[in-house]
């Protein structure tokens, strides 16, 4: 269930809390910071798919069937994405509850009843923090102009969803209180659970945006993500072994690097570069869906 790391990752975000409150980081540092953690973190967590499927598949033949399915499906969602952005919005949420809700996950994970309330869990958070920063994400989301939706429409739906949010996330705790037995292999990790779940959602309510989603997806999301396939493919938890997959996912991680650069030059170098946030959003979202597909084969053990 991996406690120590989770242990570390909720002190650091403590730390983090403290440090802000202090020393009252500027939003230009705020982004330097996110970009950082993305790069080092964040983005290599992803670019291990082909050694997962390495492991998974070792013939040469299956590398190949690999790679053409892979930039098959970032090719296809792109598609959707630029005709159907709104179409292409709501399979990123579901799929990224999925995924977040996996990664989160304490319990057991044996019947579809598991994945069903792991899934929840993970949508209530999207849902959680999409609404609790509504201007931000409505900034990015409608950048493309063609979906139609009135901004001031969304942003009081979102103000009327947001306590439904933190309220249904309590629910679902609640919930798996009186089934513990259930859902948790031991009753300490549902207190596990409901800590971890209370010092996230303390995170996102007081701190900035930019530093949340730092500490959430770079550090958070990524290390617990590459903890589990670290313990999937028995890599020794060492310095060694932990900058050993940084190795291995240096290649895929270099390309979607000089990608991302790429889409910030051209944006930034345009007449209008309010778009940045949304190019760089996509690029992340169309590599996601392959991810999941990938990530998800793995039996996901615990510590």
């Amino acid at each position: 269930m991996q406690i120590k790391l989770r242990g570390y990752l909720l002190l650091f975000a403590l730390l983090l809390f403290i440090v802000d409150t202090i020393c009252q980081f500027s939003i230009n540092t705020q982004i330097s910071f996110l970009i950082f953690i993305l790069i080092l973190f964040g983005v290599p967590h992803g670019a291990l798919d082909l050694y997962i499927d390495q492991h998974l598949h070792p013939s040469e033949k299956g590398q190949k069937i690999f790679l053409i399915k892979y930039l098959a499906n970032i090719l296809a969602y792109a598609l959707v994405w630029y005709f159907f952005p709104i179409i292409a919005l709501v399979i990123f949420i579901l799929i990224t509850a999925f995924h977040f809700g996996e990664i989160d996950w304490m319990g057991n994970t044996h019947h579809l009843t598991h994945k069903i309330i792991y899934t929840l869990l993970g949508f209530s958070w999207i849902l959680f923090m999409l609404t609790k920063n509504i201007n931000f994400a409505l900034d990015v989301f409608l950048t493309m102009g063609r979906s139609g939706i009135k901004k001031e429409e969304i942003i009081a739906l979102a103000n009327n969803l947001y306590p439904y949010t933190i309220l249904c996330i309590l629910v679902l705790h609640s919930l798996l209180f009186f089934f513990k037995n259930y859902f948790f292999e031991k009753n300490s990790f549902y207190y596990y659970t409901l800590l971890q779940a209370g010092v996230l959602i303390s995170f996102v309510l007081f701190m900035p945006l930019w530093l949340s989603f730092a500490f959430y997806f770079g550090f958070w999301h990524s290390l617990l993500s590459f903890d589990k396939i670290r313990i999937n493919f028995q890599v020794p938890n060492t310095i060694k072994g932990w900058s050993g997959l940084l190795f291995k996912a240096a290649p895929f991680s270099i390309m979607a690097w000089f990608g991302f650069a790429y889409i910030t030059f051209l944006t930034l170098s345009s007449k209008d570069a309010s778009g940045i946030f949304t190019l760089l959003f996509i690029s992340l979202s169309v590599l996601a869906l392959p991810h999941l597909q990938v990530f998800t084969k793995l039996k996901l053990k615990s510590n």
